[in-house]
């Protein structure tokens, strides 16, 4: 028997020799996907390892955030507690300064009340000082004129 090619065995020769190169073609593919230097795999890595750092980040983040809430919660509660004694400060002063103004309004008046007695007594005193040095001067006006009239003539008195 001789060796016959057939035409289907040419084309079947043909069909499997191109099916054999994009075999090939898709195997040299499919390992530079693979590569975990310059393809796919190396994308997915770095996808992988930024996912894991992105992660962790977060999480330091979640602890810090609930570290500061904690402590700004705090801060809030004694600014509270500081203005309420700020209040209760300012009312007390408040309070102590009206005490004090009507304190110093009261002094005033009771010092104005005894200038005005120490004063009108003062008037009254000038008054009587004055009427007295009227009198002296009166009194001496008649000694003097009795020692200068002779004796036995009636010394006359001047009265003011």
């Amino acid at each position: 028997m001789p060796f016959s090619i057939e035409p289907t065995d040419i084309a079947i020769f043909l069909v499997s020799s191109a099916a054999c190169i994009y075999c090939f073609v898709l195997s040299k593919r499919l390992k530079a996907l693979q590569n975990t230097r310059d393809g796919l795999g190396a994308t997915i890595t770095a996808l992988s390892n930024s996912i894991s750092q992105m992660s962790s980040t977060t999480q330091d983040t979640r602890v810090r955030v609930e570290s500061m809430a904690t402590r700004l919660a705090h801060l809030i509660s004694e600014a509270e507690k500081t203005c309420k004694k700020l209040e209760e400060t300012i009312a007390s002063v408040d309070s102590a300064k009206a005490a004090a103004t009507d304190e110093v309004q009261t002094a005033q008046m009771d010092l104005y009340v005894m200038m005005r007695t120490v004063l009108d007594q003062s008037k009254e005193r000038i008054a009587e000082m004055t009427t007295l040095m009227r009198q002296m001067r009166s009194m001496s006006d008649d000694a003097a004129a009795s020692t200068l009239t002779p004796a036995g003539a009636p010394a006359r008195s001047r009265t003011v």
